[in-house]
């Protein structure tokens, strides 16, 4: 069972560990852009191959009913992204996931999860076809993740006509890298950014699981069994999802479906995210928040820069004469020359 167990969370926790999904807006000049998501993940059990329990006490139970069909887990997911030249951007992803105290996993079961990953990686903008077709982003991702799982229920177990109670817990402990190729095709209309892509990863690492059934009376031996599995290697992901743009910020929501390994379809995660509305790195400021240019910026970053003078050069004076529109010369009005007036003379 504890074999069973490990191989399950084993792939459902590799197909989780490949989502390092960054919404497809371009960040650029060198520019630091923070974004926040909260997301949900789905890790499905698959019930037929659960073994045969040689322990009477845990058939009465039910054997593979002892287990959910499915377990849910919540994510939060804070990117780090900057622009490089060349249309890239490369980014950092940190992200935690916690539930909380009492978590049922069924209805005899709780379950406490806490794992974390730490995860970077390069993306790629494209403008393969005309300007009216879907641009596309390549990107190259790798994610650690690292967590443990404590589980806990209280069953009555019946042997020889005894009834006890007895307490299972469990351990499961993972270590998993995963090494992830993404390309999506995206378009801008408007505000909104619909896109949809496929995703590979490639995963390693193991996953450990332990499981003790201890009652409360000693006529009841305590069963132990101990389990680990490596994850399922190859595994292929649709993504699909849209993002809704602003001058200042952005939202984005997208989802992730297993297409390629085993139980296809049936794990699954989705977020819904935030885009701050800052910069890091850029301006008089280390942080800054984003501004809308006027149309005084607009009007001062085309008009020409006024040259300063310099009081060793005189060029400058030289050109701001020939440059300076010179008066118009009126011609000279031609007088007529004065007529001389003849001497008079009296007779007297």
């Amino acid at each position: 069972m504890t074999q069973w167990l490990s191989h399950e969370m084993a792939n459902g926790l590799a197909f989780n560990a490949g989502s390092t999904f960054d919404p497809p807006r371009e960040v650029t000049g060198w520019a630091l852009q923070p974004d926040i998501s909260l997301g949900i993940g789905r890790i499905p059990f698959n019930k037929r191959n659960f073994p045969t329990l040689v322990t009477p006490a845990l058939n009465e139970q039910g054997g593979a009913k002892i287990f959910p069909d499915s377990v849910m887990f919540p994510n939060l997911a804070l990117h780090l992204r900057m622009g490089l030249p060349g249309r890239r951007d490369a980014y950092i992803r940190l992200a935690d996931a916690t539930t909380p105290p009492g978590y049922k996993i069924s209805p005899t079961m709780t379950a406490q999860v806490q794992t974390n990953s730490l995860g970077f990686g390069v993306r790629q903008h494209l403008d393969l076809w005309k300007e009216e077709l879907p641009k596309l982003t390549l990107g190259a991702h790798y994610n650690h993740v690292r967590g443990r799982t404590r589980l806990k229920g209280l069953f009555n177990v019946a042997t020889d006509g005894f009834q006890a109670d007895s307490e299972l817990t469990g351990e499961i402990d993972w270590n998993l890298n995963s090494f992830a190729l993404t390309a999506v095709a995206h378009k801008n209309y408007d505000r909104w950014t619909p896109f949809f892509g496929f995703g590979y990863n490639y995963a390693t690492g193991s996953v450990r699981s332990k499981l003790n059934l201890h009652s409360r009376t000693f006529l009841i031996d305590p069963v132990e069994g101990q389990g680990s599995e490596r994850p399922e290697q190859s595994q292929g992901r649709w993504i699909t999802g849209v993002q809704y743009a602003r001058t200042k910020w952005s939202m984005f929501f997208n989802a992730e479906v297993k297409a390629l390994g085993r139980l296809q379809y049936r794990s699954w995660v989705a977020q819904l995210g935030f885009a701050l509305p800052y910069e890091i790195g850029r301006g008089p400021k280390i942080i800054y928040k984003k501004r809308v240019p006027s149309a005084v910026d607009d009007a001062n970053r085309t008009a020409p820069k006024a040259r300063k003078a310099d009081p060793k050069d005189d060029s400058y004076e030289k050109e701001d004469k020939r440059l300076a529109p010179q008066p118009k010369r009126r011609p000279l009005e031609q007088k007529e020359p004065e007529r001389s007036q003849p001497d008079l003379i009296f007779l007297q």
